[in-house]
């Protein structure tokens, strides 16, 4: 371990069928950062080898990406750590990301209760669009002025996201019943709604993949965004009706969340490729969510089980 090395941050990585060379770059520049890291793996049906100094657990079936935070939180607990690192497979940390996290979260909490800290997120080429806060009815990505050590976010994605044990505990777990997408944002809403901060550090980066792959279409401007598989949209409009419910969906959020699903049916229901299929998705998730039923999508001619 080098000197910089956070030995009371464990880093709980998230898997599923994970490309070999992309976790292995993962966790060779997680090592020197971090005391120790847990990979728990949602039942791929077959992983590269791990470093010795990894711990795998390796769940029975894919119960979703928030069981899988949740088993590796608890091990890390009982472990004696004192930060949980979250990282998805796809995530690849700079090598100063965990101090500069952890020296963020110190600072910040001298005089405030800081729920997470999380990096700036970055594309293959550096380019970030910062920061997200709720605003006019939008998710707004904010950049950070070059001399803020900290920036208040509405919403940090999991990838990347530093939390001290305090935190988790009074804010409580992953939402397994959301089972993929919006999982963060609902811990994110729960922990703004206990009166935590959440707060993005400019100097930390994080060079994460969001969706499949990159497209541009055109509405008015040439417009860049993430192409997920169509099963995502399925998750990210029942995910989005089901935490409508709840006591913790802020309004900001509300009206924010409305503007992204229409969005969401524009650009990939309309305007993308696979949009017939991606459309199908959304309604099977728009049905689903009004019944109230969560965790994995249900198979095809199932009866409803409403929560």
């Amino acid at each position: 371990m080098s000197s910089t090395c956070a030995a009371d941050v464990t880093a709980v990585v998230i898997s599923y069928r994970p490309d070999a060379h992309g976790l292995s770059a993962l966790l060779t520049a997680l090592e020197p950062q971090v005391g120790s890291i847990i990979v728990v793996d949602n039942d791929s049906p077959a992983l590269p080898a791990l470093p010795s100094a990894v711990r795998l657990l390796r769940l029975p079936r894919n119960e979703g990406v928030a069981s899988a935070q949740n088993h590796g939180a608890a091990a890390a607990w009982a472990a004696g750590a004192g930060f949980v690192l979250l990282l998805d497979q796809d995530s690849l940390p700079a090598p100063d990301m965990v101090e500069q996290l952890s020296t963020a979260l110190h600072a910040a909490s001298a005089g405030d209760r800081v729920a997470a800290v999380g990096p700036l997120v970055v594309d293959a080429d550096g380019h970030s669009e910062g920061f997200v806060r709720f605003r006019s009815g939008r998710y707004v990505a904010v950049a950070p002025l070059a001399a803020e050590r900290w920036i208040d976010c509405d919403m940090l994605i999991a990838s990347g996201t530093l939390i001290p044990r305090a935190a988790w505990d009074e804010v409580g777990p992953m939402a397994e019943e959301l089972f993929i997408d919006k999982v963060d944002t609902d811990w994110c809403l729960r922990a703004a709604w206990r009166g935590w901060r959440l707060l993005g550090v400019p100097a930390a980066r994080l060079q994460h993949c969001l969706g499949q792959r990159q497209i541009r279409l055109w509405f008015g401007r040439w417009r860049e965004l993430a192409l997920h598989a169509p099963f995502r949209y399925y998750y990210r409009v029942r995910n989005g009706l089901l935490l409508r419910r709840l006591p913790h969906s802020a309004t900001a959020w509300r009206r924010a969340d409305l503007r992204q699903l229409l969005s969401l049916l524009l650009y990939f229901g309309v305007l993308a490729p696979g949009r017939l299929a991606n459309l199908r998705m959304m309604w099977r998730g728009l049905i689903d969510g009004v019944r109230g039923i969560d965790g994995p999508m249900p198979p095809p001619g199932d009866p409803p089980r409403p929560t």
